[in-house]
């Protein structure tokens, strides 16, 4: 999924949220709906929070990633460093309100097909940030470990080993944390597992309900 589809389940969660006692400076105003500068900046804090939880990206490094140029930041970093610098997350979020707005009057979110969407991706996402921070919660590096990982990256790749010390650790301890999330990710879902009950029905034959359909082919006389 990309960042911009992220983005987009988040505001569908998020916007619209009403703020007590907001007496902050209105940026503008659209059609009634006041954008003020907490409502942003609460809608903004929140993405990068949900977006670190997601990507498994450290909420410092998230913003240290979003304030350097592109160059600096590795390739696969690029899209956060672009989507969510502040100028370029306003001008989504604007869009994203003026589209609920015009969406709302027309009737668009009262419609139960889109209701059940809206459902489903308020699920997924608090599926994916609660397993994520599940998985934060297990992950355990050290400086030695760090500084190993950023002289073996520096052996392996010559944009590496060109960086600064600190951008390497930096990026090693990125790497690290990617890879013992993978490894605590299966751990996590089975923990989960564990403190469900579950009582299946023994007289609901659920094999034979999730299995493919199979294709009647028609009989060779009826082919003619």
């Amino acid at each position: 999924m990309s960042l911009t589809n992220k983005l987009t389940i988040l505001f569908s969660l998020f916007i619209f949220v009403v703020h007590c006692g907001d007496d902050s400076a209105v940026i503008e105003t659209l059609d009634g709906h006041k954008i003020t500068v907490k409502d942003f900046e609460a809608q903004y804090d929140t993405a990068l929070n949900s977006i670190s939880r997601l990507q498994n990206i450290d909420k410092k490094t998230l913003i240290e990633f979003i304030e350097k140029s592109p160059e600096e930041v590795p390739p696969q970093f690029r899209e956060f460093n672009l989507q969510l610098q502040k100028k370029n997350f306003y001008q989504t979020y604007r869009q994203m309100v003026m589209t609920q707005i015009v969406a709302e009057k027309k009737g668009y979110t009262s419609r139960p097909d889109v209701q059940e969407v809206l459902k489903q991706v308020q699920m997924q996402t608090i599926a994916q940030m609660y397993v994520s921070e599940e998985v934060d919660k297990k992950i355990r590096i050290s400086d030695d470990q760090i500084k190993a990982e950023c002289e073996r990256l520096r052996g392996l790749d010559k944009n590496i080993s060109n960086l600064t010390i600190d951008k390497c650790l930096q990026f090693a301890q990125t790497q690290l944390k990617g890879q013992q999330s993978r490894e605590e990710l299966p751990l996590v879902v089975e923990r989960i597992k564990e403190e469900v009950t579950i009582k299946r029905n023994d007289k609901f034959d659920l094999d034979a309900y999730l299995a493919p359909k199979k294709k009647v082919e028609p009989k060779p006389e009826e082919k003619q």
